[in-house]
């Protein structure tokens, strides 16, 4: 048995440490070692804990008086730097929050160390979280574990990259339009985001977060700790009246055990109808998955479903929540603004009340026609992405398969697809393209029903455990970010 314990997951961390055959400080001191040694390249953490060191003493002080162990006793966590924690630094990747110090913990961190994990930092993020590639005048950019010259992905690259790299067993990320599933697909993880209001969110801004949610998931290497992590995030807090109420369901007990997936009915979509560029490797990988499942028992019906409008509902649903958020900050501190941000702050400008209303109409219609697909179904599957991470050290690609594209983020789609419609979707890896860069295959489960979609990776994940592991990094094949490279944010019209 591997006793590095960088390569442990957060259950075996939290089961050792709770039978005391490993101290929460050997935990803790061996992750803080990894991070000195491998996070000036990949960037990553961005602000580290001061006190978890301390915090590991009271998990061991804990033990030693014969408490009972809890979900996550002495487990280090990264948590992304849009998250509220208290007495550590917050930026929200913003020169406008350099320096800002909450004083409380978001409802998600509270959770976590009430079940014994340890907050070990921090990780970076675009500014405000509306980027995919993970850059910011704070900190700067976030290198992939797989390859130091490729993006972590965003706008939870920082926790991605830090998982993967074995910095940390498991972390926190938001997703809005992807943000926790592509840089899950990106570098090799699993990671879900949950139904709107199953993780309770506070504080913030918007308590009814109207149209399309923000939501807090966890990500981790493995599907087993995904679901341990959601089962202490999950359920009602009264600070957020979007909180779902308690479903009575066990997420740690469906991601731990896989089930028998014969006759279960899958519909398989590459590109949802065209709407988006998808790389030949990435295809080839995501049909290979549509394969083994057919292998255990699984009918997958290809479907061409019926994704028209989708454009103008993003546009309309995204612009509204731009303007509501940034309005007033980019009136006030655009010179200090990252250019992603302002160009979608920008063309959210463009989306009045008639454009909004607009969205929503469509937004029922697809959200008709995507219900319609799960009574045939029980789950679909599609990319997360549909091309693998791209370049830092060259400029933005504007290709995908050899084929000229307009908008090169339009490889995102497939995760936006699915947050309008508020159902649980993750990503899994799927395999490897022929450079060695991880893939992720998107699973979206019926609606609230995140148990039935974690049991689904579980059983997919037992049959291939070969897609499921982490990368050797080569800290000195590090290249300069390319002075072409330019992110443009995602702006979807």
């Amino acid at each position: 048995m591997d006793q590095d314990i960088t390569k442990h997951s957060a259950a075996r961390i939290a089961e050792e440490v709770g039978k005391r055959t490993v101290s929460a400080r050997e935990v803790v001191e061996t992750m803080l070692a990894r991070v000195e040694a491998v996070n000036p390249t990949l960037n990553a953490v961005c602000t580290l804990n001061d006190a978890a060191l301390d915090e590991a003493d009271a998990v061991d002080r804990r033990l030693a008086a014969r408490a009972a162990p809890r979900p996550l006793e002495g487990v280090p966590v990264v948590v992304k730097d849009n998250i509220f924690t208290r007495g550590i630094r917050t930026t929200f990747g913003s020169k406008i929050l350099e320096h800002d110090v909450p004083e409380e913990d978001s409802i998600c961190v509270e959770r976590l160390r009430a079940a014994g994990a340890i907050v070990l930092g921090k990780t970076n993020t675009p500014e405000f979280a509306h980027d995919v590639n993970t850059s910011n005048p704070v900190f700067g950019t976030t290198r992939n574990p797989w390859d130091v010259n490729r993006t972590a992905g965003g706008s939870s690259g920082g926790t991605a990259a830090a998982v993967a790299g074995r910095l940390a067993p498991a972390g926190l990320g938001t997703d809005l339009g992807g943000s926790i599933r592509v840089p899950s697909s990106f570098n090799g993880l699993v990671g879900i985001r949950p139904a709107p209001g199953r993780v309770a969110f506070y504080p913030t801004e918007f308590g009814w977060d109207t149209l399309v949610a923000h939501v807090q998931g966890p990500m981790a290497r493995t599907v087993e700790d995904v679901g341990l992590l959601l089962d202490v995030l999950s359920g009602p807090d009264d600070r957020d009246p979007m909180s779902l109420p308690d479903q009575n369901a066990d997420f740690a007990a469906a991601a731990g055990r896989s089930g028998d997936l014969a006759r279960t009915r899958i519909a398989l979509s590459i590109d949802l109808g065209g709407l988006v560029p998808v790389e030949p490797e990435v295809e080839a990988l995501v049909r290979g998955a549509a394969r083994g499942l057919e292998a255990l028992g699984c009918e997958v019906n290809e479907t061409f479903f019926d994704t028209s409008g989708l454009a103008e509902i993003i546009f309309g649903t995204r612009g509204f929540g731009m303007i509501a958020r940034y309005t007033e900050r980019y009136e006030r501190h655009r010179d200090i603004m990252t250019r992603p941000l302002l160009n979608q702050i920008e063309a959210a400008r463009d989306a009045d009340v008639e454009a909004v209303a607009r969205a929503e109409r469509l937004r029922t219609d697809y959200w008709h026609r995507v219900r319609a697909l799960l009574e045939r179904h029980e789950f679909i599957i599609t990319p997360a992405v549909g091309a693998p991470p791209f370049r830092l050290d060259q400029p933005l690609p504007d290709a995908v398969g050899g084929r000229k594209v307009e908008r090169y983020y339009d490889i995102f789609l497939t995760a936006y697809a699915f947050s309008v419609t508020g159902l649980p979707a993750m990503s899994i890896p799927c395999g490897f393209t022929s450079e060695g860069l991880p893939v992720g295959l998107q699973v979206v489960g019926p609606r609230l029903r995140e148990d039935l979609l974690l049991r689904f990776a579980a059983s997919f994940g037992a049959a291939h455990p070969e897609h499921f592991r982490t990368p050797e990094i080569d800290l000195a094949a590090a290249k300069p970010i390319a002075e072409a490279f330019s992110s443009p944010g995602l702006v979807v019209r």
